[in-house]
């Protein structure tokens, strides 16, 4: 008897191929995505090019810039609470009322900006190892805006401003919020810039976007507004793996990690130990559609 074919796994598929990673946005969810660098890293796969939005971003530009997969563990759980927390609760009334943008954000954002000046090994885009993208909201002009030249740590803090915690970047006389309000997971921008060049094929890690269960309360319009954004940023995500289609191969691995927010960094270790048992299961099956 002739025996049935076997499906080639994830791993198989990536192997000896130049392909890019994509890390999408998910609030505090770098833990995640250092977890699914070490898991490809302990499976011999190494990206060739990396994008990302917000936490993604956070995370590709650490690993671009030549930070390995342990090394960007042990930096972010070295992270605290009192690294970026810079309350500014006058700065933001006195923004309302004088026309300025200190209202976008309950901090500063100078604490986060010390934080990945110090962190990063290397100051520009162009001194990375790998090239990089990162997707950031430009709220002046209205648009999705990609990174890939530069200072880095300024775009890094623009792709990651999440909105109302974080006050809005200015650069380059515009103002930047979270990357993740526009575009959650740039798979087709990485494949049409200079970064992707050459690129075989795509892995994405994606990290979906929670939402309350039900809207209630006095925060049912923000709930609803969330809730609503989060099906357009996927649907756009949907869209992405459309246009692509016939052009590469787009993996996506989709990982359900336990929530870590500023108050519960302590389960960061957590959801790195979940991010890698996920990439390894992953690799060791053939790929499934993205739903």
């Amino acid at each position: 008897m002739t025996p049935s074919p076997v499906d080639p796994t994830l791993r198989q598929h990536l192997e000896g191929k130049r392909f890019g990673l994509v890390l999408s946005a998910g609030f505090f969810g770098f833990y995640g995505h250092a977890g699914f660098l070490r898991g490809l890293g302990d499976a011999g796969l190494e990206p060739a090019a990396y994008a990302g939005t917000s936490a993604g971003g956070l995370v590709g530009a650490f690993a671009a810039a030549g930070l390995d997969a342990r090394a960007i563990e042990e930096t972010l759980l070295g992270i605290t609470r009192a690294s970026f927390w810079d309350l500014d609760l006058f700065g933001a009334v006195l923004g309302a009322t004088h026309n300025g943008h200190g209202a976008t954000g309950l901090l500063k954002g100078d604490r986060f900006r010390d934080l990945l000046e110090r962190t990063l090994p290397v100051r520009t885009f162009e001194e990375c190892r790998r090239p990089l993208l990162l997707a950031a909201a430009n709220l002046t002009a209205g648009r999705t805006e990609l990174f890939t030249r530069g200072e880095l740590a300024a775009r890094v803090h623009a792709s990651c401003a999440y909105p109302g915690l974080f006050r809005a970047v200015k650069l380059d006389g515009a103002l930047y919020w979270d990357g993740g309000l526009v575009d959650k997971a740039p798979a087709l921008a990485l494949t049409e810039s200079e970064a992707g060049t050459g690129l075989e094929a795509l892995l994405v890690h994606y990290l979906p976007s929670r939402t309350a269960e039900r809207l209630g309360g006095p925060l049912a319009y923000v709930q609803g507004m969330d809730a609503g954004m989060a099906g357009l940023r996927h649907d756009h995500f949907r869209l992405q793996l459309r246009a692509l289609a016939g052009k590469l191969p787009v993996y996506v691995v989709v990982s359900e990690l336990p929530p870590v927010s500023p108050t519960t960094m302590e389960r960061g270790a957590e959801a790195i130990s979940e991010a890698r048992r996920s990439v390894e299961r992953a690799l060791a099956q053939a790929p499934i559609a993205f739903t």
